[in-house]
């Protein structure tokens, strides 16, 4: 915890003057006081709209102003907007994770608390008005929160349009707490490896029996077991008492997916397209051991990171990923079949777990990039910022510049990896608060030794967060350069924990798994030089803003001591 109120006086003195000023300026906010809620810097104010007065707290996170403000209401069971992440959370407004710029300020978030409130109008006088949802939440993101899953490949679900489907089962197992999927398999997904071949008792797979009806769903929907059947025109004595009944609409252009385990409950699944993907201890110090890492990104190169960092003592760890776990990832990553349609956070945690029984292993099933609550996105950032070493293994430049901030703003080690394109190589970079470059700075050396040799930065991919489907090639690396890429990364992560970092090693690496592009040779090692950018002269110290800010946290530190 930084707390960014008690260091960057400018910033905090224009914070400051930019709410006063609204409360002076417009008559619909008036500003109550300010102080420190749950140690974050708060504004509290009433909002007026339609005559309706709303008492609210703009929150200022530990990590801003990269990490975005919040309004939310004074009583945590306030519910006033269909846009408010439920009772007394945060208002969804324009300003928010997703699309948030660090030179917004806490007005701005105010002036858009009033838009809301005042254009729905929920407790003013007058009609209510209904204020279009901006809310953009993609498939994976939503993937637990609507109907539970049923996972067909294309080539099946093709051979079934064309009636050449045969032998189609459905196995049903616990991917996670509280989620159940299906994966609808023919004879020609078992037979080519498309499919697990037996049942296993550790995630509850087992397999269902598939009725398959070529006439249109019933109308209204079945709510049990004797509706179902009859809207099929099937007897009960005839019909196993589990069943699966895959409704193929007439012109065979859609189907539907019907789950039956129970006499009185039937569920309609949420249909998830997969498509055909080709291929399918050691003695660490105490005070290593005691250390937290955070790992951003739980793909191949993150997963194996984390496995390896895990094998190697280090025992405290947070795994970031919102992505599902999909048979097209089995062919690089550490997780296997029993994990296919959980979260990847879940699914890594409960491997490692089965390594190290006792390990503390935190996770946050969502990205960074997604849009969600600011107060959430907060608590995320926190969690990574508590870290002793945070390691970006997205491949993504925007996140790791955004988890490069996040460990300079907290003096905190910081590792980066991304895997070329084709398993040409990586890129290995290295912060260290005092000692290396930043991120960005090193970046923008990457970029420049690039350009003098006139060549291009070979890509690391393309990863879409948005959907359960790839949309575009994954990397074409297989799973020699990944584990490579990894091990580098682990390597250097575990070297920062032991604080046993070389002087001579660079904080920029870029290594070759084969010739071309920079390279010669397979083991072809470059070290980017990135000089160390004069310290900037801190802006002068403004005693009275300095004497109000304390007096802020001192107020905060009374008042949890005074707790019983």
């Amino acid at each position: 915890m930084t707390l960014w109120w008690l260091n960057q006086w400018t910033r905090l003195g224009q914070e400051r003057a930019a709410v006063e000023a609204l409360a002076a300026a417009e008559p619909w906010f008036t500003l109550t006081r300010w102080t420190v809620h749950k140690f974050r810097l708060a504004a509290e104010g009433i909002i007026t709209a339609h005559g309706a007065d709303y008492l609210v707290r703009l929150v200022y996170p530990d990590s801003f102003p990269d990490v975005p403000a919040w309004v939310e209401p004074q009583e945590d069971t306030a519910q006033w907007s269909h846009h408010q992440y439920g009772a007394g959370g945060a208002l969804c407004l324009e300003l928010r994770p997703d699309n948030w710029r660090a030179d917004a300020t806490g007005a701005e978030v105010l002036q858009s608390a009033f838009n809301l409130l005042y254009k729905e109008n929920p407790q003013g006088h007058g009609e209510s008005g209904v204020v279009p949802s901006a809310h953009s939440v993609g498939s994976v993101q939503a993937y637990a929160w609507r109907k539970p899953p049923a996972l067909i490949g294309l080539s099946c679900l093709q051979r079934l349009f064309e009636g050449q489907a045969t032998e189609l089962q459905a196995l049903y197992w616990q991917a996670q707490p509280g989620l159940w999927p299906i994966l609808l398999t023919d004879r020609h997904d078992r037979e080519s490896g498309n499919a697990p071949t037996t049942d296993d008792l550790g995630s509850y797979r087992t397999t269902l029996p598939v009725l398959i009806s070529q006439s249109e769903a019933p109308h209204p929907q079945p709510g049990n077991r004797v509706e179902l059947l009859a809207g099929f025109g099937l007897e009960e004595s005839s019909t196993p008492p589990y069943v699966v009944i895959v409704a193929l609409a007439p012109d065979r252009s859609a189907l539907t997916v019907y789950v039956c385990l129970t006499p009185d409950t039937v569920q309609i699944r949420s249909l998830v397209l997969l498509p055909e993907e080709a291929g399918h201890r050691s003695g660490r110090a105490a005070t290593a051991a005691e250390q937290k890492v955070a790992i951003i990104g739980l793909g191949s190169v993150g997963s194996s990171v984390a496995e390896l960092l895990l094998r190697s003592g280090i025992h405290r760890l947070v795994l970031i990923d919102g992505d599902v776990m999909l048979p097209g990832n089995l062919e690089r990553h550490t997780l296997d079949w029993r994990d296919v349609g959980a979260h990847k956070a879940e699914a890594v945690k409960r491997r490692l777990l089965h390594i190290a029984p006792r390990a503390d292993i935190e996770i946050i099933t969502s990205n960074l990039n997604w849009q969600q609550s600011a107060r959430v996105y907060a608590g995320d950032i926190d969690e990574i910022a508590a870290c002793t070493v945070i390691v970006n293994a997205t491949g993504d430049v925007p996140t790791g510049l955004l988890l490069g901030a996040l460990a300079e703003q907290h003096r905190k080690a910081f590792v980066s990896v991304e895997v070329f394109e084709g398993g040409l190589g990586c890129l290995t970079a290295r912060f260290i608060p005092g000692r290396d470059p930043t991120y960005m700075q090193g970046r923008m050396a990457y970029e420049t030794y690039c350009e003098e040799r006139s060549v291009t930065p070979p890509s690391s991919g393309v990863r879409t967060y948005e959907a359960l489907t790839f949309d575009g090639a994954p990397i074409q690396a297989d799973a020699a350069a990944v584990t490579a890429a990894a091990a580098q990364t682990a390597r250097i992560a575990l070297d920062i924990l032991d604080d046993r970092v070389e002087a001579t090693t660079s904080p920029w690496m870029l290594t070759g798994y084969r010739s071309g592009w920079l390279f010669s040779r397979q083991g072809d090692s470059i070290a980017l030089d990135v000089p160390l950018p004069t310290q900037p002269t801190p802006p002068a110290r403004d005693l009275k803003l300095a004497e109000w800010a304390t007096g802020l946290a001192q107020e905060a530190i009374d008042a949890a001591r005074s707790q019983p």
